[in-house]
């Protein structure tokens, strides 16, 4: 029973499961997500929630690693706003239901972020990325220290494990082939200095649906990363290498557009230089992780159309970063750090 249409929640059975479990009436909207079912929930209070529904199977290790995550952020960092766990009527942090098939699933309850998706800003100027690496960087900084098992799970989103891309180079012809390898094969021949490099728990998907700005049109801010969904202790240059591979995507010079994140990111977690040295493959390898799943997933489930939605902006960025020199690049995060631009 794993076909996507039988998985999925009817937004009917969402406003029930919210009345059941947590007492909370309100408009209940589909969200997009890539392994929860989640649902924007609107209150006449004015407050909000995000109801978010699993997959059969999930485990609840991860669930307990999930809720400890917003927990810790919100002790540790008064100036993040972040996403608070509700508890349900029996003061459970994590609720479950049966669903038609007879399958175990678990309920979440977290309050809402209010603001607009980065995906939907325009335009963006450089302050607003730099304010976006600003607010990564005290997320990392709010997320040291913090351990669970679960944060060292395998996960196909790391950076670090995204070799398991070349199992299926044959998906890709031409160009596309191409450019997946050359990046397979530059990832691969620094991996001995890469695997030394600092770790921690990190966010690791501040993609542009995960982004919340303020609504002001004139000077808007970061307010919010949410969704923790992909969390993991992983190299900390990962997190800034997806932070600037999808804010960079659409834009016609993408490095020059990834400088003020890396900026924002030092000034609030300071990098070592010994990272940026990765920072143009970690970018690469994120888009070619998106572009494989892409490929598998179409196979897999058809009909879900979040799963393809930065299929196009990642091949187009992935062409425009092949046409980058990787020294150049190199050089350039230097300098956006205040390092001297080339390291002799």
């Amino acid at each position: 029973m794993d076909n996507y249409s039988d998985l999925r929640i009817s937004t009917q059975k969402a406003q029930d499961l919210l009345r059941d479990l947590f007492n909370i009436g309100g408009r209940v909207s589909p969200l997009p997500g890539d392994s929860d079912f989640n649902f924007r929930v609107g209150t006449d209070d004015g407050e909000g929630y995000i109801l978010k529904i699993s997959r059969p199977g999930e485990v609840g290790n991860y669930l307990d690693f999930q809720q400890q995550l917003l927990t810790y952020i919100d002790k540790n960092q008064k100036d993040l706003i972040s996403p608070k766990v509700v508890k349900d009527k029996n003061g459970n942090p994590v609720s479950s239901f049966l669903d038609a098939f007879g399958n175990q699933r678990s309920v979440r309850l977290l309050t809402w972020v209010s603001g607009r998706l980065w995906s939907s800003v325009n335009p963006q100027r450089d302050g607003l990325r730099c304010n976006l690496g600003e607010q990564c960087g005290r997320l990392t900084s709010a997320l040291q220290g913090f351990e669970h098992r679960e944060a060292h799970r395998q996960l196909e989103w790391d950076v670090a494990k995204s070799l398991w891309t070349e199992n299926h180079l044959d998906l890709f012809s031409g160009d596309k082939r191409e450019v997946v390898s050359y990046f397979q094969e530059k990832f691969k021949s620094r991996l001995d200095s890469y695997k030394k490099l600092r770790k921690s728990v990190v966010h690791n998907d501040a993609n542009d649906n995960n982004v919340i700005v303020s609504s002001d049109l004139k000077s808007p801010k970061v307010k919010a990363v949410i969704d923790y969904g992909d969390t993991v202790y992983t190299q900390i240059i990962n997190d800034v290498a997806i932070a600037c591979a999808y804010a960079v995507m659409h834009h016609n010079d993408p490095l020059a557009a990834a400088l003020p994140i890396v900026t924002g990111y030092h000034a609030t977690f300071p990098l070592e230089a010994g990272e940026l040295e990765h920072l143009y493959s970690a970018m690469a390898m994120r888009l070619v992780v998106s572009v494989t799943k892409s490929a598998l997933n179409k196979m897999a489930e058809p009909e879900n159309e979040y799963l393809l939605i930065s299929e196009r902006p990642a091949w187009d960025l992935l062409r425009k970063w092949r046409n980058i020199d990787p020294d150049f690049a190199h050089f350039s995060f230097r300098q956006a750090c205040g390092f001297p631009a080339h390291p002799d």
